[in-house]
């Protein structure tokens, strides 16, 4: 079923989350790597490469992915939680999506403010941001400070979901991935 249920999330919505995932722990693994190669090695280059390539990534999944959000209906939790935890819930799942959003723009700023090229399987981007070298290492900073706010609310937001389906007894895992064996 390619659209959302009353019960779980449709294929496109699954497809979304899940590629959205994986380049978001791309994205962050490839810049935590990137220490371990000399500065100006391939090796770092490379990595660098892979971290651009994958928040590009983020950045070209969300604007369908929120679309395909806001069209489709958010399927029901059962049994139903009470309403601190949905607030808490929608409240973590929109910030999610706003770091999805800034991360990636924030790069490309950053990269274009040093006079450098964005460049995307082999395409480079237009210019987009006109900044200088200041404004974009304060952006770094911010940039770098949402990356590693990303990284604690994906590790909560896992968390909270495998809590839910051990603990809590919910289907609030299963609406997205499916029956799960005990």
């Amino acid at each position: 079923m390619l659209k959302n249920s009353q019960h779980s999330y449709g294929q496109l919505a699954r497809a979304f989350h899940w590629l959205s995932a994986l380049a978001v722990i791309a994205a962050l693994a490839f810049i935590e790597f990137k220490d371990i190669a000399p500065k100006g090695s391939p090796l770092r280059d490379l990595l660098k490469s892979g971290h651009f390539q994958a928040g590009i990534i983020v950045l070209l999944l969300f604007l369908p992915r929120l679309l395909w959000r806001l069209a489709n209906r958010v399927p029901d939790i059962t049994p139903a939680p009470k309403p601190t935890a949905m607030l808490l819930a929608h409240a973590a799942h929109w910030l999610l999506y706003a770091l999805m959003l800034a991360l990636p723009l924030l790069g490309i700023a950053i990269v274009q403010g040093n006079g450098k090229d964005v460049v995307f399987l082999g395409s480079t981007l237009p210019v987009f941001f006109s900044l200088g070298k200041e404004t974009a290492h304060n952006l770094k900073e911010i940039h770098e400070a949402l990356g590693n706010l990303l990284l604690w609310l994906a590790i909560f937001h896992a968390a909270a979901a495998v809590w839910h389906h051990r603990f809590v007894k919910d289907d609030t895992l299963t609406r997205l991935t499916g029956p799960l064996r005990p």
